[in-house]
């Protein structure tokens, strides 16, 4: 029992109509990595959206057989579900111990400046917890 990691791209990522939610229309790649393979599966993401505009990695649970939204990239990233609505701003696939979204640059800086505030308040030590998915996709 191995989980397993399949790639789609969306193919009208390019379209006026495109938005960040068409996983119904996305299509399989040939690719699927199993358990560790997941890294693999998140870069051939990335390079993938970087051409096509939009693809995404869904996992499938070994137990139950249910599929879940692991990873997904957008070219030039995806609106920043925080501020994005107002001010345009775009961000890489951000994960941190509260959920996985877009987030612009300052966003992350922020929540992760809170996320410091609050390590330090309850004396423990900080961490990086706001974090691109994939290093260096904030490009």
């Amino acid at each position: 029992m191995s989980w397993r990691y399949h790639v789609y791209v969306c193919p009208d990522a390019d379209t006026p109509s495109h938005g960040p939610h068409c996983y119904d229309r996305m299509e399989k790649t040939e690719d699927t990595f199993h358990d560790y393979g997941y890294r693999d599966a998140y870069k051939l993401a990335y390079e993938r959206a970087e051409e096509n505009g939009h693809a995404a990695v869904w996992t499938t649970s070994p137990f139950n057989g249910k599929t879940a939204l692991a990873y997904q990239h957008i070219r030039g990233g995806g609106v920043c579900d925080i501020c994005g609505p107002v001010t345009g701003r775009r961000g890489p696939w951000t994960r941190s111990v509260a959920f996985e979204e877009f987030l612009c640059a300052e966003c992350a800086r922020d929540l992760q400046a809170a996320s410091d505030d609050i390590s330090k308040a309850m004396g423990v030590t900080r961490w990086r917890s706001v974090r691109p998915v994939i290093e260096g996709a904030d490009r």
